[in-house]
């Protein structure tokens, strides 16, 4: 696996061709159902936003300040995602978060949609909690979770 800046091209072509539960859980939450704004989004996150590749592009990883103190951190990837699992995992426990802490967060944020168990399973991996439902969060009103990262 590599990590690299987010640019546009590969920012379109996973958020093309995301898994179907990311899709699902994103478009939720956006005005339209639109890849390409997905990428210009991503690419718009600044530095502490990263394209993970095995050769090719797999999955989106990053995060963008609230306010002071407070991230949202996303990730969404395409069905080759289990290729760089295990590999991404380490790289967001060992650089990513600590990264954060650097620059002044002490609590990160990341909504899941209701059912979307991979993903949830993965942010309790990485040390993300549950804190509370969200309901009727998305635009047909699904129910969402808020997760939290608090370092105390």
């Amino acid at each position: 696996m590599e990590l690299h800046p987010v640019n546009y091209i590969d920012a379109l072509f996973v958020a093309t061709n995301m898994r179907d539960w990311d899709k699902t859980e994103i478009y939720a939450t956006r005005w339209n159902d639109d890849p390409a704004d997905i990428a210009t989004d991503s690419c718009e996150c600044g530095d502490f936003a990263w394209i993970a590749y095995n050769p090719e592009p797999v999955a989106i990883i990053g995060a963008v300040p609230i306010h002071p103190g407070v991230w949202s951190v996303f990730m969404f990837a395409t069905d080759k995602f289990s290729n760089i699992a295990i590999s991404l995992t380490k790289y967001a426990k060992r650089v990513i978060i600590p990264s954060l802490a650097n620059a002044g967060a002490h609590r990160l944020e990341c909504k899941s949609m209701e059912g979307h168990t991979v993903a949830q399973k993965w942010l309790e991996f990485i040390g993300a909690r549950p804190e509370t439902v969200l309901e009727n969060y998305g635009r047909n009103g699904e129910d969402f979770i808020l997760y939290k990262y608090l370092w105390s």
